[in-house]
């Protein structure tokens, strides 16, 4: 049976190589070797805290290659006590991120209350991002209007992440927002969701947009142009595609030419008949190939 004692010790032995064996050792522990092993992170000697942070890690990791694994739950729950509790804040953080990768549905209520910590808001959110279900969906949503709004845009980029069909409205809302940074954001979180809105949003003006941002905003409108086409919504699909062909720089040109190709019909091809004379040249290339990969569909 492992000695949960005995790893404390060697933990904050003065010996490099004591604490390092510790700490390869420790997916064996039991979760109550936890808050002890949490008090030693905190260390003011570097290398007890280096070896007793990787500990956790190890601990964490060893019940996460299995779902069943018995100590799983308590090890979450140890984990979720370092996170809610008042300790060193860089303890706190490592034990969010190590959540992010075994906590479940059941543990998401607990993490998304560290959105009132500022100094933890990020690995909150990176860790419910990661966690799969409609509990991440409903608490990212539910935090979007409490949280900061210089914290508004991380929000958005978790729900485009998980592509929360459920938060699209609310994204198309935000796409409304003066703050730049805020309506930035939204449209990219838009386009990744993918799923249409009644009314849609609005694109930014380009005229307040960084070169890079404006780019940004194309590569958005695009991302939204194919998920509207794989859900079978081609007209839509192709609206979107002959917008970019007037506006979007040549790689996105190119982009949505091979979009409108593989949409087929009618309106496709008339939209990338003119390309076929572009003046950039690899504009006309790409229009050329593609009209003899619709030419070949008939």
């Amino acid at each position: 049976m492992f000695d949960d004692a005995k790893i404390i010790t060697d933990l904050e032995s003065a010996d490099a190589n004591v604490r390092f064996a510790a700490w390869r050792s420790a997916g064996d522990a039991t979760p109550g070797a936890i808050p002890r092993i949490a008090k030693l992170a905190a260390s003011s000697n570097p290398g007890v805290a280096k070896a007793a942070r990787e500990a956790l890690t190890t601990l964490a990791h060893a019940v996460g290659k299995d779902p069943g694994n018995p100590k799983r739950a308590g090890v979450v729950k140890g984990l979720l006590d370092i996170a809610a509790g008042g300790g060193d804040l860089g303890v706190r953080a490592h034990a969010i991120r190590l959540l992010s990768g075994i906590a479940g549905e059941d543990s998401v209520p607990s993490i998304a209350r560290l959105f009132s910590v500022a100094e933890l808001r990020e690995e909150a959110v990176f860790a419910i991002e990661r966690i799969p279900g409609a509990a991440s969906d409903k608490a990212l949503i539910a935090a979007f209007g409490g949280v900061p709004d210089d914290f508004k845009p991380r929000i958005l980029a978790a729900l485009g992440h998980r592509k929360t069909a459920g938060a699209a409205n609310l994204v198309a809302e935000a796409c409304k927002s003066p703050d730049t940074g805020i309506a930035l954001a939204a449209v990219k979180a838009f386009g990744r969701i993918g799923k249409a809105t009644n009314p849609l949003p609005t694109p930014l003006n380009a005229s307040t947009l960084t070169p890079f941002q404006a780019s940004e905003q194309f590569d958005a409108a695009l991302r939204y142009a194919e998920a509207q086409a794989a859900a079978g919504n081609g007209a839509e699909a192709v609206r979107v595609y002959k917008h970019l062909l007037g506006l979007a720089p040549e790689h996105l040109q190119c982009a949505a030419v091979i979009g409108l190709a593989k949409a087929g019909g009618a309106e496709a091809a008339s939209a990338i008949l003119p390309m076929l004379k572009s003046g950039n040249s690899r504009v006309r290339i790409t229009a050329q190939n593609a009209w003899k990969s619709m030419a070949g569909q008939v």
